[in-house]
Order: C-alpha cells, then structure tokens, then sequence
C-alpha cells in the first residue's frame, strides 16, 4: 500500500490525527507537495482546526498560486480584514490562462466572498458560471440515474418490507434526505451521546447492496427473495464489517450518507433494530445550498444544473412517498427549519424516536461532539445552532428560480 492509499484509509476510518501524523512525517520529506498539503488542510477541517486548515491553504497558495483550490477553501476560514486582498488575489487569477477546471475553482471562491460581503448579483453571476463550467468539464448522466429510480420504484412495489427478526445487531441510526439538508447536524446531535458512533457518510450499505443484490446494474428481484428466505443475516453481516464497524465497542452507529434513502426498504427488512431518519429542508435553501456547494464526488454533479435539481428532488420524494406508504411510522421526518426554531422540542421528539434517553448533552451537542466530520457542514457543527442561519438565502431568490 503507498502512502497516499494508507493516508486515505486513515481518514475513511476517522483516523485523523493518526493521517495527520503520516502526512505530516512525509511532508518533513516533501515539503512542497501539494496533494499532501490538501489532504492536511481537510483533516484540520474535519476535526473543527479551522485555523490551521487556513493556514495549510495559504502555503499552497504560496507555492502554487494557480491552484484555485486552495484559493477558494482558503477563503472559508479567513476574516473580513482579509476578503480585500483574498478579492485581488482573485482578479489576479481571473486575468491569467487558466484550465476550465481551475476555473470552476476560482468562479465558486468569487461566489462565496461576494456571498460574504453582502454582494448577492455579483454572487450570483460567479455560482451561475462556476456551476455551468463544471457541468460542461463533467456532466451528469441523467438518463441512468432515471432508471435507476425506475427500477428502486419496481422493486418497492412489488417487494414485502417488513422487518425480520435478526438478532445480535448494533442499533443502527441511518440519517438520509437530500445533500445539505440537515443531516450533518442531525448526526452531530446524536453524536454529543458518548454511546453512539458517528460514523459519517460511509460506503457500508451500497456496497452490500452491489454485493447481494444487483445483477446487470439493476436491483433483482429474485436476488433479494433468495436471501430473505435464505441466508438474510449476511446483509447485516457484510455492512458492519466493512471498515471495522464490527469491532467497535459502541453499541449505536449513525450511518448519514444521504444516498442511503433509495434503500429504506432493505433496510427496513435486513436491519432489525435501525432507526431512519429523513431530514427536511426549505425547497429554496436546500436547493441553493445545493447548487452554491462545489462537491469533490462526481455523483452528486447532478448539483451544477438547476433543472436537474428539480428532477432529482422530485425522484427523491416520489419514492420516498412510496416508502412511506409501505412502512408505516418507520420513518421520521426531522425538519431543519424547526431544528432551528424550536430546538428543544424537535431535539426531544428525535432523541424518543431513536429510543434514546433525554439528557441535555443534545442541545449543547458541540460541546460534546469532537467526531471528525469530512462533508461541507463541518463548520456548522462546531457551533450551536444558530438562528441567524435560517432562510439564509433569501437575498438569492430574485436570481434562482427552485420550484
């Protein structure tokens, strides 16, 4: 295994600091390195060590002043003393030969300072031609992932969901729902529980669903009968011991990635004592939040274009409605809006619904929460919640049109 490989292992096992120390070991060696130095400046983000991520950014920017990276991930961490030169910086680079790729970089970092200084048109104007530069360099093919809900909506209709009873199982707590939803928070909540393992957005359940269920790229049918009646155990099984989850000595694991919501059925079938949790968002904020945020995972490019937005929103609640319909109760809905306010009553109705004990540990969650936390909120996390967030991009809804 080469050190990049071990460095990524590392990080998918919230091993940080143990990646940081390699990293860090390497670059007494290879000072000059940028992947290494990105992938220091992500792990400083993702234990909350905003500063030094900032820090990290502005060496590479010193080393390589054409990465637009840097430049754009730089200007998160930086105070208003410094949008000035950050925005000259910016133009500098905006006048050189740029590839379309640094180009996407540098139009979102434009975005998100004019977002900052209160410069919503100009805003405007850099997410649009970030997001339809980065979906001309890699576009979405949307053809595949339609039959992909085609046949997740098949399978939903004509498979019986009930749950088995499976015993010796870890209390799983999936949280889905779209990108930006919510779901960060939601799992940082829970997390403040020295109980529960934050496990963040992990491969875990759609590799097994590849592994026992898919036959030439579809879900089968017959495939997920066999094992109902056969040997259903090995679902749980193969999900918790992919990255260890099997060894942990915590008996309750959150799993957010999002895109577990096209198997809420599976789960509820295969995993006897899970939880699912769906967050809920503002249609325009959810959507914007989408569209603003520059993504490094090429399924979710279906976020640079706003006509796909819609249409993969409007998949999302079709089948989560028809999930709804075939399990009654087994699902909870969470809204981030009532999240914000009125805190201590959607925090006691999540916590129930997980059959957890209340305890005030919830509501000051970032006091007590230090998982690792690699995905776009892991400023947000940090903090308490905050009402100053909400409908924070009203002042967009005269340029952006999410209905």
């Amino acid at each position: 295994m080469n050190h990049l490989s071990k460095i990524n292992l590392l990080i998918s096992q919230k091993k940080i600091t143990e990646a940081i120390n390699l990293i860090e070991s390497l670059l007494s060696k290879y000072s000059n390195n940028i992947d290494l130095l990105l992938m220091l400046g992500g792990c400083y983000r993702s234990l909350g060590k905003f500063d030094n991520a900032r820090d990290v950014y502005s060496q590479i920017i010193k080393i390589d002043f054409t990465n637009t990276t840097a430049h754009r991930l730089y200007g998160d961490y930086i105070g208003i003393n410094k949008y000035h030169h950050h925005e000259v910086n910016l133009n500098k680079l905006k006048n050189l030969d740029l590839s379309d790729e640094k180009k996407t970089n540098l139009f979102f970092a434009f975005g998100n300072l004019y977002e900052k200084l209160n410069e919503y048109k100009k805003a405007s104007y850099y997410f649009k031609e970030a997001n339809n530069l980065k979906n001309k360099v890699r576009p979405f093919n949307f053809n595949q992932l339609k039959k992909h809900f085609k046949n997740l909506e098949y399978i939903y209709e004509n498979l019986n969901l009930d749950k088995l009873i499976l015993e010796g199982q870890k209390k799983i707590i999936f949280i889905v729902g779209l990108p930006r939803s919510g779901t960060s928070l939601v799992e940082a909540i829970l997390g403040a529980n020295n109980k529960i393992y934050n496990a963040g957005e992990i491969p875990n359940l759609n590799k097994t669903v590849k592994i026992n269920f898919v036959k030439d790229g579809e879900l089968n049918l017959l495939n997920i009968n066999r094992i109902i009646n056969h040997n259903p155990e090995n679902i749980y099984n193969n999900y918790i011991n992919i990255l260890n989850l099997g060894q942990l000595s915590k008996e309750i694991i959150t799993d957010k990635n999002t895109e577990n919501f096209k198997f809420l059925g599976l789960i509820n079938i295969f995993f006897s004592n899970s939880k699912i949790i769906n967050c809920t968002r503002n249609i325009f904020d959810n959507s914007f939040s989408l569209y603003k945020t520059n993504f490094n995972s090429p399924r979710l490019n279906w976020t640079n274009s706003i006509s796909e937005i819609k249409i993969y929103r409007k998949m999302y609640l079709n089948l989560i409605n028809i999930l709804k319909t075939k399990m009654s109760n087994k699902i909870f809905d969470i809204n981030y809006e009532d999240l914000i306010t009125n805190s201590d009553k959607t925090i006691r109705d999540l916590v129930n619904f997980c059959d957890l004990e209340y305890s005030k540990i919830y509501e000051n969650f970032n006091l007590h929460n230090t998982s690792p936390v690699k995905t776009a909120s892991s400023n947000q996390i940090r903090n308490p919640i905050q009402k100053n967030g909400l409908f924070k991009y009203n002042k967009f809804k005269e340029y952006f049109d999410f209905n």
